[in-house]
């Protein structure tokens, strides 16, 4: 059984967490692959959104497989090297130029709460529920991961989630800024399908671009040492064909078909 199958239909690839008889635990291998995954999807331009889910409706996924830390972490070296492999994968997700979203059904955490993190957008099931208890581990987050929870939920959450090791449902997780959208279990399929086709079809430059700006402002609050191609993003789209069939489909009155140029 294939532990991370990737499908790819109508511009969109759905990655999917497939190990529900163990609440979808990410393995070392799945780390490695989901580095892979995220690297190959980078290149191919035919795909404009990226989708990542659980199998099931039980999990999204109920973290790292604990199952394997004796074999995997049971040292500080041994730690290196898989968190190591989990950085990359996340990595590779933060820097794809174009939009991600996670679909989060039932359990989403620890390493499913930072996988889900790393994601633009995530919807969840009104049966999710959300934490990140390596507290009840002993065990840390890193720095990347503790960056990535301040920047989408604020230092007061972070340290909550962090501290008490408590989980939360997905009112609250919305309430905090973690999910951007919150529906009915039964609803969720349909759902994930409009904002899809909602993400398609809209400008795929635009996305990308939008996404960097962010990352910039997140490292450079004050705007005041941006090099000369972070200063000039703003202004680049205007020679892009993108633009011009947007402005000709609005004046038209029709639907933009946006190429990516």
């Amino acid at each position: 059984m294939d532990a991370l199958p990737l499908t790819i239909e109508d511009r969109i690839a759905t990655i999917t967490i497939n190990r529900p008889d163990h609440h979808n635990a990410i393995t070392y291998e799945m780390w490695t692959r989901f580095a892979e995954l995220f690297s190959r999807l980078a290149e191919d331009d035919n795909v404009r959104l990226v989708v990542v889910r659980g199998a099931g409706e039980v999990a999204f996924s109920a973290g790292g497989d604990i199952a394997e830390f004796e074999q995997r972490r049971s040292d500080p070296w041994q730690a290196k090297i898989y968190n190591g492999k989990v950085e990359l994968a996340l990595r590779n997700l933060s820097r794809l130029r174009k939009p991600t979203l996670a679909v989060i059904k039932g359990y989403c955490v620890g390493a499913g709460f930072m996988l889900a993190a790393y994601c633009d957008l995530r919807m969840a099931a009104d049966n999710a529920t959300f934490g990140v208890p390596v507290a009840k581990l002993g065990a840390l987050v890193n720095y990347y991961e503790l960056e990535r929870m301040i920047n989408l939920i604020g230092t007061g959450p972070t340290l909550d989630l962090l501290i008490t090791a408590r989980l939360i449902d997905a009112v609250e997780a919305r309430s905090i800024g973690f999910c951007s959208r919150v529906v009915p279990l039964t609803e969720t399929d349909q759902q994930v399908r409009d904002l899809a086709d909602q993400i398609c079809a809209v400008a795929p430059l635009t996305q990308g671009w939008h996404k960097q700006m962010v990352k910039t402002v997140l490292r450079k609050p004050d705007l005041v040492d941006l090099d000369p191609e972070e200063a000039a993003l703003p202004d680049i789209c205007f020679d892009t064909q993108d633009y011009a069939e947007g402005v000709q489909a609005f004046l038209q009155k029709r639907d933009p078909h946006f190429r990516g140029q």
